[in-house]
């Protein structure tokens, strides 16, 4: 894993979008709209061969109305695995640290820190994969995986 740290340039609506936009800037993407396009057709920050999904605190690996019924942990991790369009992932902390994870960095962090919850019955109810509240723990495991 590897790490660096922004400083955030990108005045936004959400803490995620600010994060997404400053990461955008830092590795030299112009940008002109959110993309909030589908997690298998595009990636939040695109740079050369570099598809990046940009997280932050909660985050919601994706929602429920897209897991298919799935109901365990591994069967919505796989789908997503299966069909995520990108091949890095960026944890970006409150303080704009950066942890860029390949694949097996972040499947390791997803089994450490995220777990399944069920949406709210006026999203559909389904079953999503959601990560805890940016914890000192969280943190130091980031820390620690540096290399």
């Amino acid at each position: 894993m590897k790490t660096f740290t922004m400083t955030n340039i990108i005045p936004a609506k959400t803490y995620g979008d600010s994060r997404e936009w400053t990461l955008a800037a830092y590795m030299g993407v112009n940008r002109s709209t959110h993309d909030s396009g589908a997690y298998d057709r595009g990636s939040d920050v695109e740079a050369g061969e570099m598809l990046i999904s940009v997280k932050t605190s909660a985050f919601t690996l994706m929602s429920g109305s897209l897991c298919e019924g799935l109901e365990t942990y591994d069967d919505i991790w796989n789908l997503y695995m299966e069909r995520t369009h990108s091949n890095l992932w960026a944890y970006i902390t409150a303080d704009y640290q950066v942890y860029m994870m390949n694949r097996d960095e972040f499947t390791a962090f997803c089994s450490e820190f995220c777990k399944t919850e069920r949406e709210s019955q006026k999203n559909g109810g389904a079953m999503k994969i959601r990560c805890k509240k940016e914890s000192k723990k969280m943190l130091a495991w980031l820390a620690a995986h540096i290399g």
